[in-house]
């Protein structure tokens, strides 16, 4: 199962190697998840993966990858796939009606359809003393 460990190894070699592995527990830190087949660092493997039963080495593709947990993980996939897509759709969907929103405001569509009144400054305003109401002023 494992190679010798006597093997004199380059600093680019080791940098370079992977082993094939299949995850048996999720690592969010390291982006592996259940049922996922990957290639990794030996160091990796040895520190971290291998320990408890967190993922298995493989040597023989056909015999070694738990197919039960490699459909379970391409289901996740999938799933996180498609809701990547709908997420993608009703964000540029937002974006296509705030774009519209803001070319109505900057080419001045909206205030053809709905015109308004001119706003009146305080100055302009017709209000009087016998309109405004003011505690404790007897007029």
């Amino acid at each position: 199962m494992f190679r010798s460990t006597q093997v004199c190894l380059s600093a680019l070699t080791k940098r370079t190697h992977r082993v094939k592995i299949q995850v048996l527990k999720d690592f969010p830190r390291f982006q592996l998840f259940k049922g996922q087949v990957t290639k990794a660092k030996p160091s990796l493997m040895r520190n971290y993966l291998h320990n408890f039963n967190g993922a298995k080495y493989i040597l023989d593709e056909e015999r070694d990858v738990d197919m039960e947990l490699l459909r379970s993980y391409q289901a996740r996939e999938l799933k996180l796939a498609e809701d990547r897509q709908l997420l993608s759709k009703y964000q540029e969907m937002e974006a296509q009606k705030r774009i519209k929103s803001q070319k109505q405001s900057v080419f001045g569509d909206e205030k053809q359809d709905n015109p308004k009144e001119e706003k009146k400054g305080l100055l302009d305003s017709e209000i009087t003393i016998e309109e405004v109401k003011i505690p404790g002023l007897d007029m």
